[in-house]
């Protein structure tokens, strides 16, 4: 499974730096990549909360490079009393497509378990 998520992506001031945006777009769209991070942390059973931007590594050109979201895990369940939170992060590939104005990020593929023989 490997999951993609698009955003509306204005250009930027030349002003700006990458960075700057980045941060300025994941506060105002902090609920969608919450949702977008929760595909992968579903399976452990807890959604993705509080997400930002940790870090930006290597570009891989001017639009395109890797950038790690750090965010919290979080585990409800009212009946089980279980509350609680873990810090995590993953590394996202993102693109930027400044002729149709978009973001896109990919999460990481991860391999689905096949079905097991009767």
């Amino acid at each position: 499974m490997q999951e993609k998520w698009v955003f509306d992506w204005k250009e930027q001031d030349k002003k700006d730096n990458l960075k700057e945006s980045f941060d300025s777009l994941f506060s105002q769209k902090a609920k969608e990549l919450g949702i977008f991070l929760s595909y992968y942390t579903r399976s452990e059973g807890a959604v993705a909360e509080n997400v930002h931007l940790l870090e930006m590594e290597e570009l891989l050109s001017p639009q395109e490079g890797l950038l790690w979201l750090g965010f919290q895990k979080v585990f409800y369940n009212a009946c089980l009393n279980i509350d609680e939170t873990d810090p995590d992060k993953m590394q996202v590939r993102y693109l930027i497509n400044p002729s149709k104005g978009k973001l896109v990020l990919t999460g990481p593929d991860v391999p689905e378990r096949e079905p097991d023989e009767l």
